[in-house]
């Protein structure tokens, strides 16, 4: 008998399956922890976007770890940016982790698969930060006369003054506001969390925006920032509704550049860091990211404006 080790890729002694129907039996399971609460709709929504995309790729081939890698390289070489090959990659983890978990296979190829590196703090934010003269001309534009433009002044305010993100003020309902110690809070589900428990505080001008919007608001009850339209009146407010709104403004203010929603957070975090707030700080209560070495993104451009090393080059006379 030869004593050769013969080395067998896990998934080479995997039975054949057909995965179509075991695709639509995860389906369900989201639907189910969705509506038992344990994950939000959207995260539904992007795991099944991601985990069809790449069975769309896998076009009736067997699963294996080289076949998610060249998937990963298609979705590079079409340009899709890390972030969003990581948010799909995500998908086709919680399809086979859950095949796994119930037996449907015996090895889950995606473990093991480091997401698309990202790159380091050298790298420009895509979008900009408004200028203070731009978020004047900006906070100009709702007429605050009308019931829309109350509710759309609040809805910039409170993210220049917060840096809170679109997709946690989507979430936002009237009954996540609390009083604390004599302070508003609004207390969200940041990036990452199942519950609402990241405190958003608000300063006596977003208070104040926000309390003008909820004296006329339609049905004084969830969610916070509702549509005002015939159609869909009294309803959660869209997060493409939000985007065209304040694209609207961004336009009528006259401001040109790479600006968009998430340059009201970008503002914000900017603007602590430009006011001597200590960056720790900064990273941790404000823009609550992971990594210090995010915010520190921030910090290089901020500094990279207001103390430029061109002003420090002088030639004396002769």
């Amino acid at each position: 008998m030869s004593n050769e080790i013969i080395d067998l890729d896990p998934v080479s002694i995997q039975p054949i399956i057909d995965i179509n129907p075991m695709f639509q039996d995860w389906l369900d399971y989201l639907r189910l922890n969705v509506s038992a609460g344990t994950i939000s709709p959207d995260t539904a929504a992007s795991y099944d976007r991601g985990a069809t995309k790449f069975i769309k790729f896998l076009n009736g081939r067997q699963s294996s770890q080289d076949i998610i890698l060249e998937w990963m390289s298609a979705l590079k070489s079409d340009g899709k940016k890390p972030a969003t090959i990581n948010a799909w990659l995500s998908g086709v983890r919680a399809f086979f982790g859950w095949a796994t978990t119930k037996a449907h296979i015996t090895f889950n190829p995606s473990q093991g698969i480091r997401g698309a590196k990202r790159s380091g703090t050298k790298k420009r934010h895509v979008r900009e930060a408004f200028t203070d003269a731009e978020v004047r001309a900006l906070l100009a534009q709702p007429n605050r006369d009308t019931d829309a433009g109350k509710r759309d002044y609040a809805l910039l305010i409170i993210q220049l003054y917060t840096a809170g993100r679109g997709i946690e003020f989507y979430r936002s309902n009237i009954s996540d506001i609390k009083t604390e110690n004599g302070r508003t809070v609004l207390y969200i589900q940041g990036k990452g969390h199942d519950d609402k428990e990241e405190p958003l505080i608000l300063q006596p001008t977003a208070e104040e925006a926000l309390r003008e919007w909820l004296s006329i608001h339609p049905n004084k009850s969830d969610p916070l920032f509702c549509s005002l339209s015939q159609r869909s009146y009294g309803k959660r407010l869209s997060r493409s509704a939000t985007r065209a709104i304040i694209h609207g403004y961004i336009k009528s203010a006259g401001i040109v550049g790479k600006k968009s929603v998430h340059s009201l957070r970008h503002t914000a975090i900017t603007n602590a860091i430009r006011h001597g707030v200590p960056i720790q700080r900064v990273s941790k209560q404000l823009a609550r990211h992971a990594s210090l070495d995010t915010t520190m993104i921030y910090v290089h451009e901020a500094d990279r404006m207001s103390d430029p090393v061109e002003d420090h080059i002088v030639y004396d006379e002769a």
